[in-house]
């Protein structure tokens, strides 16, 4: 999904398919977007998640809980969290699902979030989880690189801070307005310290200087084409990039992960959370649960989103290589927090 720093004011795009909350008996309480009309209550859900996806989740859902219609607002993560942020106690939104985990630290830090299920929190692994319980992991993707068919693996980098060195000036593409990269910059700074990470932005800036893209699909697409040979994205961007153009086969990139435990290597967590000021928390948490459920998994692992599902023992998509094969570093989102420094180091380096 494309993502800006800017806030967006999108429409609300309703998805009504009927629902029944597992575990729901009477739902009350009202407010002028989510209001319970005929016995049925309606959830209103800001997502910055894939779109078909979601729609996919919020069908499955209703499905099971006929009292229960989920309307959904698609946009930004980051704008969705400033919106939140704007609105405060009186958002019409019931459920915030990001698609990286500083954008629900946003909102959390102001007190906007209601504590999480514990019935979903226990399903996930706590390091998936929100660190103050106010939210829950749901799906998850990696850093990486991706990799044009010409590049030797042996000149593929393997360490996120040899990025910067002059060898790859030219050569790299990179889309500094994207969240999912943040994770990232925060984890090199967390681990070298902001000067390094200042000095590894300036060395990205000049190296991408022919490249800086507006997002990672651009950044994907010009890499497969030959435009540039090496891009920084999260892996589910070339899986879907190579599906859109016809197949696996068909591509002329490919991924390159770096170095296990690298610094760089990160994985990032999309998770949802019920804002404080909903007065649909019983339906809020069901949605909830549900997402931390097996069928929501497997909708998740089978969807076009490459995204691996967080809960144990849900197969990714067949695509991909299981995520327990996988060596990021070890930076968790405690760490990560609320994405500021990452956002500081990029307003300096001119790269947002």
């Amino acid at each position: 999904m494309r993502r800006t720093p800017l806030l967006i004011a999108a429409p609300l795009s309703a998805i009504a398919l009927a629902a029944t909350a597992s575990g729901c008996s009477t739902l009350g309480g009202t407010s002028a977007t989510a209001a319970q009309v005929s016995g049925t209550t309606n959830l209103v859900l800001y997502s910055g998640q894939h779109e078909q996806t979601t729609a996919l989740l919020v069908s499955a859902f209703e499905k099971l809980n006929p009292n229960i219609k989920v309307t959904v607002r698609s946009d930004d993560e980051g704008a969705l969290a400033q919106q939140l942020l704007q609105e405060g106690s009186k958002s019409p939104a019931d459920l915030f699902f990001a698609e990286n985990s500083p954008a629900l630290e946003q909102v959390q830090e102001k007190g906007l979030l209601a504590p999480a299920p514990a019935e979903a929190l226990s399903a996930i692994p706590a390091k998936y989880d929100s660190p103050q319980g106010d939210w829950v992991g749901i799906t998850g993707r990696v850093t990486c690189l991706v990799v044009g068919a010409g590049v030797p693996a042996s000149q593929a980098p393997t360490s996120a801070l040899s990025l910067a060195d002059p060898k790859y000036k030219g050569k790299l593409a990179f889309a500094g307005s994207e969240t999912d990269l943040q994770p990232m910059i925060t984890a090199l700074a967390d681990k070298y310290g902001t000067k390094a990470a200042t000095d590894w932005l300036n060395g990205i800036k000049a190296n991408a200087a022919a490249h800086l893209l507006p997002d990672n699909e651009t950044v994907t697409k010009d890499v497969d084409t030959g435009q540039v040979q090496i891009g920084v994205v999260d892996n589910y961007y070339w899986y879907r990039q190579a599906v859109d153009d016809g197949g696996f086969d068909k591509a002329h990139s490919r991924i390159a992960y770096f170095a296990a435990g690298d610094p760089g290597y990160v994985l990032s967590v999309s998770g949802i959370a019920t804002l404080a000021s909903s007065k649909h928390k019983d339906a809020a948490a069901s949605f909830i649960k549900f997402l931390a459920s097996p069928p929501a998994e497997k909708i998740i692992a089978d969807s076009d989103s490459f995204e691996y599902p967080l809960l144990p023992g849900s197969p990714a998509n067949a695509a991909e290589p299981p995520l327990t094969t996988l060596t990021p570093g070890t930076v968790g989102v405690d760490k990560l927090g609320d994405g500021s420094t990452a956002i500081s180091l990029l307003q300096q380096a001119q790269l947002l």
